[in-house]
């Protein structure tokens, strides 16, 4: 990955028109030409940018071609996009919708930390709140060019199928495509860190800490219920199933999650060996290493991806790599988290498949995946030989094809190419990021923010375009955000209260950990 080349200099940006009202033979209402546009194309190994037109039927690309080819002349939507450079749209590997409406509230804090902070701000949410929190990412990913994103959705305190249709409803809305997996997970929260009597001492945590969760059948019943009702949806929305993460799930949980994502063909997504602490559990809880464990439990193949993977024994690696498993990394929010660096140089050596994410809005803090992108360019410089840095290219293959293989969306979209889904950003190329225009790839990953957006294509349908979201009222949708998040505060003062009982005994539990990691490849 990683190679680039660049055929032409594109001239300026040009407008929309609209043509004709009926149809040449074979040529759809729904059709759209993008005309002589500046491609990122893959070709091999390499990405280049070459002057092309994309024709876009029914949602699909069809063709790129040479831009002296012109335009049918009536029944096709053509976009001069000469001085536009057009893109795969991102996909955003890991996210987690509920704590959009949390941004902010929690303090820079290790994992087990910021996550009293973050449970307790996203309890009892209305239908209403998890709809407007998915709608807020939503609207800040589409604004980035990322067009698909996989939903980590924590309902809380217990899965809830209402919720969830919520949630699926507002990408419906908003026009973005989708996977969305329901967390489930069925330890009590003392239960999933490796916390002992001397940590806990006299301290009563038994409000918070000791709630018991729904069993696991009936979590699974639940999930298994939206995706019945949501996978395949309006063709944008698909369903997956979310394990918490091995700590937080039985044996029992983790196999009818398995058993589900099989049944039903549906991505197996868990958070997987973040934390230091998550590794020590792994050895008290199995006698080995978490992902040995995984492996003999049979809930690791081709449709299982894991967020983080940091904390990994020596063979791991390779053992992901038979399996075929995906890895998702979120390089901000794991140095945000303090929770250390994924060894993404040594996954792609040995051929795991790996996509970026951004995580939660809470702890990274943002939804915008080409800041993530840039960090996975350049935080591994800082070990390693040079030859293993990650390129510009190698960031943009990993935030489209990658993201969109990991996320079970792989032969749906994340490329330029006929036979994908129009999921398309374009970007304007008289911005700063990109003049002079050098190097299309290196400045976009390295030097854009996503203030270069232009429009924004998602199934052949504009969804962004003039500076703002066509397909909803985005200053309604942050009136009211702001509105749910300072009343959520408020209401949920006594779960704050009661979940930081938990803060003493994790930090004895982290001084106690500090010298107990002998081994690990992290």
């Amino acid at each position: 990955m990683g190679g680039f080349s660049r055929a032409a200099e594109p001239a300026t940006v040009g407008t929309v028109r609209g043509c004709g009202s009926s149809a040449p033979e074979n040529v759809e209402m729904t059709s759209l030409w993008l005309e002589n546009a500046l491609c990122l194309l893959q070709e091999g190994d390499a990405w280049s940018a070459r002057p092309r037109s994309v024709e876009i039927v029914d949602g699909t690309i069809v063709a790129i071609h040479d831009p002296a080819m012109l335009p049918p002349t009536s029944g096709v939507e053509v976009i001069q996009a000469n001085g536009l450079l057009a893109v795969p749209g991102f996909v955003n590997a890991h996210s987690h919708s509920p704590d959009n409406l949390i941004r902010g509230s929690a303090p820079n804090l290790p994992l087990e930390l910021w996550s009293l902070h973050s449970a307790a701000g996203r309890n009892d949410r209305t239908e209403r709140e998890a709809y407007i929190a998915a709608m807020l990412g939503a609207i800040e990913m589409l604004r980035c060019g990322t067009t698909g994103v996989l939903d980590h959705v924590r309902i809380s305190p217990d899965i809830e199928g209402a919720r969830l249709d919520a949630v699926a409803s507002a990408y419906r809305d908003i026009g973005m495509r989708a996977v969305v997996a329901p967390i489930v997970a069925d330890r009590v929260v003392a239960d999933t860190m490796p916390l002992t009597a001397e940590d806990l001492g006299d301290i009563d945590i038994a409000a918070y800490g000791r709630r018991a969760p729904l069993p696991a059948a009936e979590q699974i019943a639940i999930a298994e219920g939206f995706a019945a009702a949501w996978d395949g949806r309006d063709g944008r929305i698909t369903t997956g199933i979310g394990p918490s993460a091995p700590q937080r799930c039985t044996d029992e949980l983790l196999e009818l999650a398995a058993d589900l994502s099989a049944r039903r063909a549906l991505t197996l997504h868990m958070h997987l060996l973040e934390t230091r602490a998550q590794r020590a559990l792994g050895f008290e809880r199995y006698g080995k290493g978490t992902i040995a464990h995984l492996i003999e439990l049979g809930v690791v193949g081709p449709r299982t991806t894991f967020a983080h993977a940091i904390w990994i024994e020596p063979g791991d690696i390779e053992r992901l790599a038979r399996a075929g498993a995906g890895v998702v990394h979120n390089p901000v929010s794991n140095a945000r988290l303090g929770s250390g660096v994924c060894p993404l140089p040594r996954y792609l050596s040995a051929g795991v498949r790996i996509g970026l994410g951004t995580d939660s809005a809470c702890c990274n803090d943002s939804n915008n995946l080409l800041e993530t992108a840039k960090w996975a360019t350049l935080l591994h410089n800082l070990e390693g030989e040079d030859a293993d840095w990650i390129s510009p290219g190698t960031a943009l293959e990993l935030i489209t094809g990658g993201s969109a293989d990991v996320t079970g969306l792989g032969t749906v979209t994340g490329r330029l190419a006929p036979g994908f889904r129009a999921d398309v950003t374009l970007f304007r190329l008289a911005s700063p990021a990109f003049v002079p225009l050098i190097d299309p790839v290196r400045q976009l990953i390295q030097a854009e923010n996503g203030a270069a957006v232009e429009r924004v294509i998602v199934d052949g349908r504009t969804v962004y375009a003039d500076g703002r979201i066509t397909t909803v009222d985005e200053a309604a949708i942050w009136a009211e955000a702001a509105e749910l998040a300072e009343r959520r505060l408020h209401d949920n003062a006594e779960t704050y209260r009661q979940a930081a009982a938990l803060e003493v005994p994790i930090r004895r539990m982290y001084r106690r950990l500090a010298t107990e990691h002998e081994g690990c490849v992290h």
